[in-house]
């Protein structure tokens, strides 16, 4: 085993993160609003799961190749 590669030590998968009311917007323009917005996180670290729902304001990239249509 290859010691020079590691997974964090807090990794986390799969975790269902609550961010509460937010405003929607793409770029500078506001969409909308949500009463309540919650994000399954594939992959992260507790450190940063915590920033993630303490931040005022996170960014949702979509990341190439993905249609953005979640099969519906």
């Amino acid at each position: 085993m290859n010691k020079d590669i590691t997974d964090p030590v807090d990794k986390v998968t799969n975790v269902w993160l609550a961010l509460g009311p937010r405003i929607i917007m793409a770029g500078s323009e506001v969409l909308g609003t949500a009463d309540n917005i919650s994000i399954n996180v594939a992959e992260s670290t507790k450190e940063k799961l915590v920033k993630m729902g303490t931040a005022y304001e996170i960014r949702l990239v979509k990341m190439l190749g993905e249609s953005g249509t979640g099969g519906h």
